[in-house]
């Protein structure tokens, strides 16, 4: 029976003020880039839940335009040359431009990240070049591990190029060739110095490094995504579009069936936090933007949530500053209607520029507060109105979903509500709680035997044990 009247009005209240101090609560370790066990976090989200799960539709996939066309440019970063960075900067038999095959071709350092103008090819997925990745980007066992540029599509649906890793497991391809598990990362940042593949934390830093490393042994390719405009230079990274990290996830596995015919169509996606969002978000959109590709799973390990109405409660004192600013710039860099000088301040504007140069875990000055920020006459329901767009509830995955959540994370009281109303849509959906675990790494390398057992149950045609099953509340 629904409570009415002034009780239920009550436990709304009691609720968003829950939800409230959660955000309140991860947007200052957002801000101060916190870290546990030494890998540096931010929690996309949190427990506000203002809106309806059936009151978001879910977006039509159409097919993307992908007629030549420059990306949107952004000023090119020049960020310091990290050790890891250099150590694969010198071309070697491994490297190719234009998947042409020639080897020493490749630019060297991080030249590698300018991409070139106009993109070579004509198709999503094309690559663009190749070259050895960094040791510390490896994923253990791997029997070749290459860094790829690749042309994908961006959120106006032009080419775009973006990059990301590709590992290949040891031994014969079996008949239909090596299945592949794409890997989505959590938040590192959104200036392309903090890709995974360049300064941010590989797989290690992550939690998922064993995790990886036993797909790999069992015969996987795994693909590493960076997203748009994470790692290429001169492009603006849509921070948590579902459109744009779908179509960059896949047209990486499109990138590395190119790079190896051994590479085979079977694919599963996964991943963490934001990661875990664009893994939806890519079984939302494979079977119109990628065909020829054979989902049989998506893994969301704490997805990005609730995080709509972040920049409003920011504008209202809410200290998420740092969460609230990569918010507003994705949206702007997805959507031209979203002009940030519409709703900041100068000052808002400046730490907003310096927001695309500030990777998660860096020291930097403390932002002023969201009072300061956000200007007091900016319409907030529009930017909120597209942010409610990109929530992981308009994603309806035509593919079996292994949820995996911890229970101290702030998102939980949101995804437990996500995996509910999924299955009530006809997804089958395993939601997997891990009582004491928050939101951080240990989420994904405590989750990854699980994760690892579950995906091959999906490869091996099993069907899902306990979908649609939740713990009492």
């Amino acid at each position: 029976m629904r409570s009415t009247g002034k009780a239920r009005t009550d436990v709304v209240g009691r609720r968003t003020l829950r939800h409230v101090a959660a955000f309140a609560v991860v947007g200052v370790l957002a801000a101060a880039g916190c870290s546990r066990s030494g890998d540096d976090r931010i929690a996309e989200g949190g427990r506000y839940r203002p809106v309806l799960v059936n009151q978001v539709p879910a977006p039509s996939a159409p097919s993307p335009s992908d007629a030549p066309s420059s990306p949107s440019a952004a000023p090119s970063e020049s960020p310091s040359e990290s050790p890891s960075e250099s150590s694969s900067a010198s071309p070697s038999p491994s490297a190719t431009e234009s998947g042409s095959g020639s080897p020493g071709t490749v630019p060297e350092g991080e030249a590698f990240f300018d991409a070139p103008d106009p993109l070579p090819g004509d198709k999503p997925g094309g690559l663009v070049r190749e070259r050895p990745a960094a040791a510390d980007k490896a994923v253990a066992g791997g029997a070749k591990e290459q860094l790829v540029m690749y042309r994908t599509t961006g959120p106006d649906g032009q080419p775009v190029a973006a990059t990301g890793t590709v590992t290949l497991p040891a031994g014969p391809a079996p008949e239909g060739g090596w299945p592949v598990l794409a890997w989505d990362h959590a938040t590192t940042g959104i200036g392309a110095k903090c890709a995974p593949s360049r300064s941010g934390p590989g797989p290690s830093g992550q939690g998922s490094a064993e995790m990886l490393a036993e797909f790999v042994k069992r015969g996987y390719a795994v693909v590493q995504p960076d997203y748009v405009g994470m790692g290429v230079n001169g492009v603006k990274h849509p921070f948590l579009n579902g459109k744009s990290a779908a179509y960059a996830t896949l047209d990486l596995v499109r990138a590395a069936r190119e790079m190896d015919a051994d590479v085979g169509k079977t694919l599963f996606v996964a991943g963490h936090s934001q990661g875990g969002h664009a893994a939806l978000w890519s079984a939302h959109y494979a079977t119109e933007y990628a065909p020829e590709l054979e989902l049989k799973g998506a893994v969301a390990v704490a997805p990005a949530n609730d995080f709509a109405f972040l920049p409003y409660l920011v504008s209202q004192g809410d200290p998420a500053t740092a969460m609230a600013l990569m918010l507003l710039n994705g949206a702007a860099a997805a959507d031209p209607s979203v002009v940030p000088a519409d709703y900041l301040t100068d000052a808002g504007l400046a730490a907003a520029e310096k927001a695309w140069e500030t990777c998660v875990g860096d020291q930097g000055e403390q932002l002023p507060s969201g009072t300061e920020l956000f200007r007091p006459d900016a319409k907030m329901l529009a930017l909120n109105g597209v942010l409610i767009g990109q929530l992981p509830q308009a994603t309806k995955p035509a593919v079996p979903v292994f949820l995996a959540q911890g229970g101290q994370d702030p998102l939980a009281e949101a995804n437990l509500p996500l995996a509910r109303d999924m299955c009530d849509a006809g997804v089958t959906v395993q939601y997997k709680p891990y009582a004491d675990l928050p939101h951080d790494a240990t989420e994904v390398s405590t989750a990854g035997p699980d994760i690892v057992e579950w995906v091959e149950a999906r490869k091996a045609g099993t069907a899902v044990e306990g979908a649609c099953t939740f713990p009492s509340e």
